[in-house]
């Protein structure tokens, strides 16, 4: 993509390597605010935000972002606007009884009839047609090329909606389209009446979230995982440098805070898809998570300790027989350590409880895979059908099932077509993609 070579100019102060000293980038910094956090009851607030659009409204991606650009600049976002930066969208592969028309904005519609209409799509969970018709108002007339918010809110919605139906490599593809999101365009002054006497920082116009959905994926569009993990230290660093400012509210720190514990996370993530094992985890174990760290910290520390493969240490971030969050691990632990009969009876227990649980559904799956495992397939056959009965149909769930078909029947194919059909039945709920392939179903 050709665009002004003023939109491109490098930030001279930033490095192109992670800094040498003690503490790396991610580590929380051991500031004189730090007190001030730990004795805030309050729950961070960030976790909506930076795992993804909800739908509510497209101005508000990040809490933290400019609420207005100083009177003398003007961002012009002409280059994302453009019909070759998206691809043409298809349902050849989505199986016939799941498919639905797309949905493009008519001449004489308004902005925000489209938008409403795209949060209806994102509420069902339609995320291809979300997708596309995100695209679509991307490239038509509805939209100006000054409107920053929207135009960010609308092109992290499209990469985070095509990941989601399965087009990860085209989401990648288009995020080539914002180019270097460390360049000086994309950072502007404060407005100086809004920082009486305070020292002024440079702030980034792109939403959070959409800047790391940015670094993996143009890792993956330029087939550069390295990239990846540099751009996430990159960012890093500037989390880190924002916790230090001293005109932060606590709220606004805890965000900075947690969004730095959510970047050593992926870091990990990346180490372990680059195969490289042993510094995923140096990494992990030097990892210090926000304070105090909740029950999704720690199952997400606890996974990826297993996916490395060191059981001790994902004892160790479990707790205790005593701790109360431990009833999901103790059964993980068994089924990574090959103990697939007890891990069946574990996750028995759970669902057994006399209160109902909310994950309910995820354990009962597990324990599906268990007695599949174990070879006791017509078992595992009807606790996953009895899931689908229950309205129930994420992907795992129907791949899982479908590969049951596969094993128990010699006529899978017409058992996982039914499937689909029985899927395409089911009452919208806006927890599943609705968008889903024939891979899902393994047709």
């Amino acid at each position: 993509m050709e665009a002004p070579t003023s939109k491109h100019t490098r930030n001279i102060s930033r490095s192109s390597r992670p800094r040498s000293t003690t503490k790396g980038p991610l580590d929380q910094p051991d500031d004189p605010f730090s007190a001030e956090i730990l004795n805030t009851s309050t729950s961070p607030t960030w976790g909506t935000a930076e795992r993804g659009f909800s739908g509510a409204s497209f101005s508000k991606l990040d809490p933290l972002a400019p609420d207005e650009l100083p009177p003398t600049v003007e961002k012009d976002l002409s280059y994302l606007l453009r019909y070759d930066v998206y691809h043409s969208l298809s349902q050849i592969e989505i199986p016939p009884a799941l498919r639905s028309e797309f949905i493009a904005p008519t001449s004489d519609e308004s902005l925000s009839s489209s938008l409403t209409t795209l949060e209806r799509l994102l509420a069902e969970g339609h995320f291809l047609l979300a997708a596309y018709l995100c695209g679509t108002i991307l490239t038509s007339s509805l939209i100006s090329p000054t409107d920053i918010k929207r135009i960010f809110s609308l092109f992290y919605t499209r990469l985070a909606c095509l990941q989601l139906s399965g087009n990860t490599i085209l989401a990648a593809q288009e995020s080539k389209a914002l180019e270097d999101l460390s360049s000086a365009f994309y950072y502007v002054e404060p407005i100086p009446d809004k920082l009486e006497k305070q020292p002024e920082y440079p702030r980034h116009i792109v939403p959070w979230p959409l800047r790391v959905q940015a670094v993996r994926l143009q890792s993956i569009g330029f087939g550069d995982s390295r990239r990846g993990i540099g751009g996430l230290y990159e960012i890093g660093l500037e989390a880190r440098r924002e916790i230090l400012r001293p005109d932060l509210t606590p709220e606004e720190r805890v965000i900075w805070r947690g969004r730095l514990s959510d970047l050593g996370m992926r870091i990990v993530n990346a180490l372990i898809e680059m195969g490289d094992v042993n510094a995923a985890r140096r990494s992990l174990n030097n990892l210090r998570t926000s304070e105090p760290e909740n029950e999704t910290d720690k199952l997400r520390k606890a996974l990826l300790l297993l996916i490395i493969g060191d059981l001790d240490a994902a004892k160790e971030v479990c707790g205790g027989p005593s701790d109360a969050g431990n009833a999901l691990f103790s059964p993980l632990l068994s089924m990574a350590e090959g103990n697939y009969d007890d891990a069946a009876q574990e996750w028995r227990a759970l669902l057994d409880q006399d209160t109902p649980r909310p994950d309910a559904a995820m354990i009962s799956q597990n324990l599906a895979v268990c007695l599949l495992y174990t070879g006791r397939l017509n078992e595992a056959r009807e606790v996953l059908e009895s899931l689908v009965q229950a309205h129930h149909s994420f992907s795992s769930l129907v791949f899982n099932l479908s590969t049951v078909y596969e094993l128990c029947s010699d006529k899978s194919a017409k058992l996982k077509t039914d499937l689909t059909e029985t899927v395409a039945r089911q009452p919208v709920t806006g927890f599943t993609n609705l968008d889903r392939s024939n891979a899902d179903f393994k047709l």
